[in-house]
């Protein structure tokens, strides 16, 4: 009798399944449909995840002037407080004006019985705003109507003024008698200032308080759209196919693969064939310390070469490129440090394919007479085709998505103003790749979907990418 062997219950089977497939839609499947609904919402760092006591304070404010404006006792008195603020403003400014003309005519300010009266009558006027701010900050209090918390229904700086007028003509009716001529008058010129500022404003509301709230609701209503996130449809691939920085950024890409693929395949091929010749003594050694690049992490690689070929360092200097100002010699730092990066995994690749390189078809090729430069391009390398092939592909790939490159190094300026014709001009990093420029657009311009446009674009040009290299490798394979 035969005993199947159960290496866990089918339970547990089916559990770690379905826990496979949670994890798969959560890390995976999840924030692929999230990046793709971003793109087409006015995401920005404000909005996408706006603080929700910022939002209650808005919603609360609105609601607390809604019911200001629409309970009839509580508009009369907000109506009674600006009018009586506004109609202090007015006496105190008038006997400002009185006492500092008194001044101007006397001969001694400190003995004139002129000045004396009115400074008596300035002191008893400005009484009635030592207790108006607390009266206004009572009554635009929405935490006594019930909303909690508001933002201020009334600006504080407003408030604050009323205090200090009061402040700075009590001490000019007090102290007038030790002050100097020139500076009681610079004191009554600048309280005169403060005062007429106060009063335009609470004037504006006394005239039409009704039109005060709309404005304070409308600017509340724009800051909460604000920190809304909305779906704005293709706007966002609107403004990046009309942005020059965008087409500008495809193209640099599109030169980079052109030019660093070539010299990293060059640079790995000729360093296979170096180290794989039997005439080069200790090569496992020396393609074990060739191979470092692969080693040395990749933002250390960056800082050292950032280091090296500044203006100021020892290549930058022996080969006159200055990176951080001129365009294309930042460029060709971006390619060396590229091929550095890259020529161990093409070396590898070529050195891999060469051991499989029969020795008799070389010495056959040897015998016919082939001389060696035949004997590479007639037998090594159609032999070495497919893995060079596939080397390319990749290398292409990895070109195409460059970040660390140009980010590392100068993060890819220098910045120049971009014209693209029918698009106009804009200032932007004229070494910004594809992946960078996304990226740009959230750590710089902080706009999320903007970015998440920009990134939906990349992956199609990387889909078509893709399509081509599953075609070359389908007809490398003969077909099948």
């Amino acid at each position: 009798m035969s005993v199947k062997k159960i290496l866990y219950p089918s339970r547990v089977g089916i559990a770690l399944a379905l826990a496979g497939i949670v994890l798969y839609v959560f890390f995976s499947i999840w924030p692929l449909f999230f990046s793709i609904g971003i793109a087409f919402t006015n995401a920005a760092e404000e909005n996408l995840l706006p603080n929700p006591e910022v939002l209650k304070e808005i919603d609360n404010t609105l609601a607390c002037i809604n019911v200001i404006m629409t309970q009839e006792n509580l508009t009369e008195r907000a109506e009674d407080v600006v009018e009586k603020v506004a109609n202090t403003l007015r006496a105190v400014e008038k006997e400002l004006i009185a006492f500092k003309q008194a001044v101007e005519e006397s001969k001694d300010h400190t003995t004139d019985l002129y000045v004396m009266l009115n400074a008596s009558a300035i002191y008893v006027t400005v009484q009635g705003l030592r207790l108006i701010p607390e009266r206004v900050q009572k009554t635009f209090n929405c935490t006594e109507i019930g909303f909690q918390p508001t933002r201020p229904l009334i600006s504080s700086e407003a408030v604050r003024n009323l205090s200090v007028i009061y402040d700075s003509v009590s001490r000019l009716s007090s102290q007038y008698l030790v002050m100097g001529r020139d500076d009681l008058l610079n004191s009554i010129n600048l309280t005169i200032y403060l005062i007429r500022s106060a009063e335009e404003y609470f004037t504006g509301m006394s005239s039409d308080l009704q039109g005060y709230f709309e404005i304070v609701s409308q600017s509340l209503i724009s800051d909460r759209e604000r920190l809304t996130m909305k779906y704005v449809g293709l706007e966002n691939f609107k403004k990046l196919f009309a942005d020059p920085r965008f087409f500008y950024s495809l193209y640099k890409s599109a030169v980079f693969v052109a030019t660093s693929v070539p010299l990293k395949l060059l640079v790995g091929v000729a360093l296979a064939f170096v180290y794989s010749s039997p005439l080069v003594w200790g090569r496992r050694v020396l393609r074990g310390l060739i191979l470092a690049p692969w080693a040395i992490p990749i933002l250390l690689s960056g800082l050292t070469w950032r280091f090296l070929f500044n203006p100021n360092g020892q290549l930058g200097k022996m080969f006159g490129l200055d990176m951080y100002n001129y365009e294309w010699e930042a460029f060709i730092v971006y390619n060396l440090f590229e091929t550095w990066l890259a020529y161990p995994f093409v070396m590898t690749v070529t050195m891999g394919a060469l051991a499989g390189v029969s020795k008799d078809l070389l010495e056959a090729s040897y015998i016919d007479g082939a001389s060696a430069f035949t004997r590479l391009r007639r037998v090594v390398l159609p032999l070495i085709s497919k893995p060079l092939m596939f080397a390319a592909i990749l290398t292409t790939g990895a070109s195409l998505q460059a970040f660390m490159v140009p980010l590392l190094l100068n993060g890819g300026g220098p910045t120049k103003p971009i014209s693209i014709p029918g698009l106009g001009t804009r200032s932007g990093n004229v070494n910004e790749f594809l992946i960078l420029f996304g990226y740009n657009r959230v750590s710089i311009d902080k706009g999320y979907g903007y970015a998440a446009a920009t990134y939906l674009v990349i992956v199609l040009l990387l889909l078509v990418y893709v399509t081509i290299w599953f075609v070359s490798s389908k007809k490398l394979r003969g077909g099948r």
